[in-house]
């Protein structure tokens, strides 16, 4: 049996490295019931960048605002 890790591109499952199996060849994907505990120093950094965002004031106070700047950009 060959083991492949693969991502999940939000329709298809895309291997990370080259497989060589022939075009067409189906085969059978098992998935983790659960998902792996991030750590927990994961966890208080992305707290850390959330706060922080929400402290800060945006650049633009709505979003049509942001989208006039982008077009006159393009």
């Amino acid at each position: 049996m060959l083991n492949v890790k693969a991502t999940f591109d939000g329709r298809a499952f895309v291997p990370t490295q080259a497989v060589d199996v022939p075009v067409g060849t189906e085969v059978e994907v098992r998935l983790p019931t659960e998902r792996p505990a991030k750590p927990p120093q994961q966890d208080a950094e992305w707290q850390a960048v959330l706060e922080e965002l929400a402290a800060t004031e945006p650049v633009f106070p709505t979003v049509e605002e942001a989208l006039q700047r982008s077009r006159k950009r393009a």
